[in-house]
């Protein structure tokens, strides 16, 4: 077993924090691969439960009684239950922040090397976490196009940490003096999608290393959902377009996405904005037509 990270009263001064929310069987299985790592002996989990009425709360007092929680009315979000552990974490005096998913299982030692090069590098620090199929892998990568695009290729376990401009939020080590130079995850208009990669890439364009460290790894849950789909598929229909402009879990969330893309790209960002607008009228006419007109026009409006 690793060694702990390098930080005096390492227990009190590194959290874990793993935001849920009514998945009480996948937050009870991170729990306890957590425990079989051993992380009780040199860091703190706080799990923020945001309104979880699917017996949640009983688990964790029943079954991990060490655990320590802040809980949510269910309005929080990724981005809002992540904002309320770092803040909790924080004023209890922790030095190094980690965020975890609870669909994300860790490796052995893999926590242990991202709060360590948090910490030595004064960086932000996340692992990579491959699907159980390798079909899919959150990691990180650079902005193309005023998009976030993922490294060429995905490095294996043996290469060293390679600077990004973003991270996936599965797995990511922050170190608290990073927090005192650009803030919190801002919470209100980015509430889910998105919020990982705006946080990270602010610390990027702050001058903060941001590291995507392959000897960190982990699995994930494939997470298959509208949130990845683009709009020309087929499982998407035209009135779901229509709420995803309203459902702060999709990436066309539309308040998150004018506030990314206005803060981090101004006027361009803006023209990117009314471009996918104007490209969602086009589809969801599309998809309003005879199957044969969509496979000949939408390929061309997405692309």
């Amino acid at each position: 077993m690793l060694a702990p990270p390098l930080i005096a009263n390492v227990q009190h001064m590194v959290w874990i924090l793993v935001p849920v929310h009514n998945r009480r069987v996948i937050t009870k299985r991170c729990l306890a691969h957590l425990e079989a790592l051993g992380i009780r002996a040199w860091a703190r989990v706080l799990v923020i439960d945001d309104g979880s009425m699917d017996g949640t709360p009983e688990m964790l007092r029943e079954d991990f009684p060490w655990v320590h929680t802040v809980n949510g009315d269910g309005s929080l979000w990724w981005a809002g239950a992540i904002r309320l552990g770092m803040q909790t974490a924080l004023s209890a005096g922790a030095e190094c922040v980690c965020w975890l998913n609870d669909d994300s299982l860790p490796g052995h030692g893999s926590l242990e090397r991202l709060v360590q090069l948090a910490v030595e590098r004064k960086a932000v620090c996340g692992g990579i976490c491959r699907t159980p199929d390798g079909g899919f892998v959150y990691s990180g990568g650079i902005m193309e196009k005023r998009w976030p695009r993922y490294a060429a290729t995905s490095p294996n376990s043996t290469e060293p940490p390679m600077p990004v401009e973003w991270l996936h939020g599965n797995m990511v080590a922050i170190p608290a003096s990073v927090c005192a130079r650009i803030g919190l995850p801002e919470g209100r208009w980015i509430k889910h999608n998105f919020a990982d990669v705006d946080f990270t890439l602010r610390a990027h364009r702050a001058g903060i290393p941001v590291l995507l460290v392959p000897s960190a790894a982990g699995v994930a849950d494939r997470n298959d959902t509208a949130s990845y789909w683009a709009w020309a598929d087929a499982r998407l229909s035209w009135p779901a377009i229509v709420r995803g402009f309203g459902s702060p879990k999709v990436w066309w969330y539309a308040p998150g996405l004018v506030r990314f893309k206005i803060v981090h790209f101004g006027l361009l960002g803006a023209v990117d904005c009314g471009w996918l607008f104007f490209k969602a009228v086009a589809i969801i006419i599309l998809k309003c037509l005879p199957n044969q007109w969509l496979t000949l026009f939408s390929r061309k409006i997405i692309n």
